[in-house]
């Protein structure tokens, strides 16, 4: 996929997250000063840390910008995006994270199906049907209709289990134990057989044990060796709760050196597999397998479903269309995100399920200055200019050797006027090393005031703007300034393709053979800023008996950024 050239990208500091930012911006400035520090934007910890602008999130009490990396994400409530009904967190796991009422998805396209009524009066009566507005894949197809137009999930579950009502988890463990003890008594031959017991459990013992009793005996499997195995051993390693007086005494006495001789760790019994099917074994069917070929033969391979389909069905032994059926919808949470080093929040949704508000949202955006890059030759015309328009810059041909002038554009979210200072090394990393100057490196933007502070100045430029007199570029001194923003011109000459050889041979491990998307023209800018904000009055009593403002207080900023200038072109 091609690059869109011009790009910048921010780096992200995770290394050192939990430092303030001035120590940050300390650490960065000493790191630009020194070759072997400069930021390289092809190393391979480069695709971990670079991210656009609108990607990055802020903190506040840190002062450094938060990548998906150093944020930590908290979820609010859970809900269905069908019918927007909110589910208690207790239920999430028992129902699969699916909602438990009336909303389904198509196996087949994953659309949302409706309720429809067959009744042939016309009214809106029994059967009903769910279908699929966009593939009209409906029930029918399966054979499943239902006799109520509410509660689809719970008609569903009781067709799956052959019509009988489902039972909770407390009645399969009762199942469970009663059957252990049925098959105990009769290994050990004391089983009497009466006609109460044959009758009473007759329905029950009917026909294999579904997926979800198989499953049910399993979890209870393992959950037992787990508990056997911990009870054995007090150091077994399944023993994992470190908050009990026991536990800490457990754990002194690991490293402790005086007192009485350790005891000998007893050593914790094996776990073994299940063996049975009340302990959730699944014996193969060879007579299944060979149902499932004869079928595939006579319907084809279009009747089967494809891994897709397969994974996204509760019931795992499903083979063809005929076997598939609807999907509860899945729910989607609401999250809070906070920051890894002092876990303050960054972003808070409302609670509300119908609300796409946010009580706090830190966006880097409003607080990090943006840097942009643009050719100096425009295809704009100026305004009462009688010049034609230039070409249009081609940003995939860069020539190499030929100095080309670009601009840097530093537009500024603050509310306060910001000193910047840009450091670049004088030769891009890689393979294809090019030069680059910026010609003013130091400059002043102006605070995000009000918008119609910059019409009343309107007047004082309109005159250099009608002029047919283009600016000039000169070392030390800014291109074009507005209310927030600030221009500055940029001197680039492109390396040559066929120069890697020369550059293995001066420094070995920079040079040699090109690969992809080495002719690219990156440049790694370290960006400074210092500004002087206004501290909290509140937060700090700072306001005087007149009810002036609090003082202000000095914060400065640094972080590296890489400019995607374009593609050299080959010779």
């Amino acid at each position: 996929m091609a690059q869109a050239f011009p790009y910048t990208y921010y780096a992200c500091n995770c290394f050192d997250s939990n430092t303030s930012g001035k120590r940050a911006a300390a650490v960065l400035q000493e790191a630009a000063d020194e070759d072997e520090g400069t930021f390289d934007p092809r190393s391979p910890r480069a695709n971990y840390q670079l991210y656009p602008l609108e990607h990055l999130l802020y903190c506040e009490d840190c002062q450094q910008i938060r990548c998906p990396r150093c944020q930590i994400e908290e979820t609010l409530n859970w809900y269905c995006p069908s019918c927007l009904f909110e589910v208690p967190s207790s239920v999430v796991k028992s129902d699969g994270n699916r909602c438990n009422r009336s909303c389904f998805s198509c196996p087949l396209c994953t659309s949302p199906m409706q309720t429809f009524s067959l009744d042939p009066t016309g009214e809106s009566g029994p059967p009903f049907i769910l279908e699929c507005q966009y593939c009209r894949w409906s029930t029918v197809e399966i054979g499943i209709e239902f006799e109520k137009g509410q509660g689809i999930s719970a008609q569903l579950a009781r067709i799956g289990n052959g019509g009988k009502p489902l039972p909770s988890h407390k009645e399969r463990d009762k199942e469970r134990e009663r059957r252990k003890e049925l098959e105990a008594r009769k290994r050990d031959g004391r089983e009497l057989f009466s006609p109460s017991t044959e009758t009473t459990h007759t329905d029950k013992d009917e026909g294999p044990p579904s997926h979800d009793d198989l499953f049910a005996s399993l979890s209870a499997f393992y959950k037992s060796q787990v508990e056997s195995q911990t009870s054995a051993s007090p150091f077994s390693s399944h023993d994992i709760n470190f908050s009990s007086p026991s536990a800490y005494s457990r754990i002194m006495n690991l490293y402790s050196t005086s007192g009485p001789k350790k005891k000998q760790r007893p050593k914790p019994t094996a776990m073994r597999e299940a063996a049975s099917a009340l302990e959730g074994l699944t014996l193969h069917d060879p007579s299944a397998d060979t149902a499932a070929i004869e079928r595939l033969k006579r319907d084809g391979w279009a009747s089967t479903i494809s891994p897709a389909q397969k994974r996204a069905q509760p019931n795992p032994s499903v083979r063809f269309t005929s076997d598939l059926r609807p999907l509860a919808t899945l729910l989607c949470t609401k999250r809070s995100k906070r920051c890894r080093s002092c876990r303050q929040i960054l972003t808070k949704p409302e609670a509300k399920i119908t609300s796409t508000r946010y009580k706090i949202k830190l966006l880097a955006l409003n607080h990090i200055p943006r840097l942009s890059i643009r050719a100096l030759a425009s295809d704009t015309p100026v305004p009462g200019s009688s010049r034609p328009p230039a070409k249009v810059f081609d940003y995939n041909a860069l020539k190499p050797g030929i100095p080309t002038h670009f601009l840097f554009h530093m537009s500024n979210p603050l509310f306060d006027p910001i000193k910047v200072t840009l450091a670049t090394p004088s030769t891009t990393p890689g393979k294809v090393q090019s030069r680059v100057t910026i010609l003013c490196p130091q400059f002043d933007v102006g605070a995000n005031t009000d918008i119609w502070d910059d019409a009343l100045n309107m007047p004082a430029k309109r005159g250099s703007l009608l002029s047919d007199q283009a600016p000039q570029i000169e070392a030390g001194k800014i291109w074009d300034r507005g209310r927030n923003w600030t221009s500055v011109a940029v001197e680039i000459v492109p390396g040559f393709l066929d120069e890697s050889a020369r550059v293995e041979a001066e420094t070995p491990g920079r040079g040699g053979p090109l690969e992809e998307d080495d002719d690219v023209l990156e440049i790694p800018v370290f960006v400074r800023i210092e500004y002087e904000a206004d501290t909290g009055a509140d937060e700090r009593g700072l306001v005087d008996s007149k009810g002036g403002k609090g003082e202000k207080e000095k914060r400065e900023e640094a972080f590296w950024t890489v400019v995607g200038v374009g593609r050299i072109k080959g010779s």
